[in-house]
């Protein structure tokens, strides 16, 4: 990752100095997506995830807003990558799915990570979206110990926009409880047109609406690029299906139309207005997990790797 990850920007005059800053684009679009995805050594399998977050995104927003020891957690982690770039960067990881299909997929992909040498602890649970799930986090001491909150608008079926949003909703509220003082939630989405008109939806907008009605505040709205800059020119990395859907839109619009070239990552807090300097010290780091082999089980519906 470039050192941009963590260069502070400077504060407007009158700004408030806690907390972290991030750069408002993300330069996150040097490697593709299969060349991000064979350097991490992930499994094949993993491209197939419709709403993967782009591993140079992932680990971007990890080492922007947290630290060697916190805790990350993707309460809808698909195949995976956010869990295995905050481990790649040194922090304790959960994921969790409702899907067996991506909890089998991420944990292939934790254990991978961990056999190359990573030594902090990361999880993959399957879990249901009852309320109850949230109280068994809670319980499991989680409570005001993550860092960051880090996933994606997860498409729902047919595009339906709706329908993804509702669920976005249901995770932010039920989770923002386990975030500690000072934690982050960032929530990234790809560019939607409208299955008719073809014009660009403001998806990013709706969602920081449901942020806001699960109790966050907004920090930043930020671009992170899924496309090479080079000499100040734009060198787009979209798939073919992309290509004919901006020629389809150029049709209709009657006007050129830009190929995808990045993705909108919102930045939110859920204690924006917290000033005691108290509560932004960091929490003691999760222990490391014991040797295999000595009395650590797993249940049938979860798993630790």
């Amino acid at each position: 990752m470039s050192k941009s990850a963590d260069r502070q920007l400077p504060r407007a005059s009158g700004e408030r100095s806690e907390g972290p800053i991030v750069a408002s684009v993300w330069p996150t679009g040097t490697d593709s997506l299969t060349a991000q995805l064979t350097e991490g050594g992930y499994h094949d399998a993993t491209g197939a995830d419709p709403g993967l977050m782009a591993p140079a995104i992932a680990r971007y927003a990890v080492a922007a807003l947290t630290r060697p020891g916190d805790v990350v957690l993707d309460p809808d982690c698909g195949a995976g990558t956010t869990i295995v770039e905050a481990l790649r960067t040194g922090r304790h990881a959960i994921g969790l799915t409702g899907q067996r299909r991506w909890w089998r997929l991420a944990r292939a992909n934790v254990t991978a990570t961990k056999a190359r040498g990573v030594f902090v602890d990361g999880m993959v649970l399957v879990l249901d979206r009852r309320p109850g799930t949230a109280a068994a986090a809670a319980t499991a001491g989680l409570t005001g110990r993550i860092a960051l909150l880090l996933t994606t608008l997860r498409p729902g079926p047919v595009g339906d926009i709706d329908g993804a949003l509702e669920r976005l909703h249901g995770l932010l509220a039920q989770y923002r409880p386990l975030l500690r003082p000072g934690g982050h939630v960032v929530v990234t989405s790809a560019p939607q047109r409208h299955p008719v008109r073809h014009d660009l939806l403001d998806v990013p907008g709706r969602i920081a609406a449901v942020a806001g009605a699960a109790g966050l505040a907004p920090v930043a709205r930020c671009v992170a690029l899924t496309a090479a800059v080079r000499r100040g020119r734009t060198y787009t990395r979209a798939s073919l299906a992309q290509r004919r859907a901006a020629a389809r839109a150029e049709r209709v619009l009657g006007h050129p139309v830009a190929l995808p070239a990045h993705h909108t990552a919102l930045v939110l807090r859920a204690d924006p207005d917290a000033a005691d300097p108290a509560l932004n010290q960091s929490l003691p780091a999760l222990p490391a997990p014991p040797p295999r082999g000595h009395g650590r089980g797993t249940r049938p519906d979860s798993a630790a790797a």
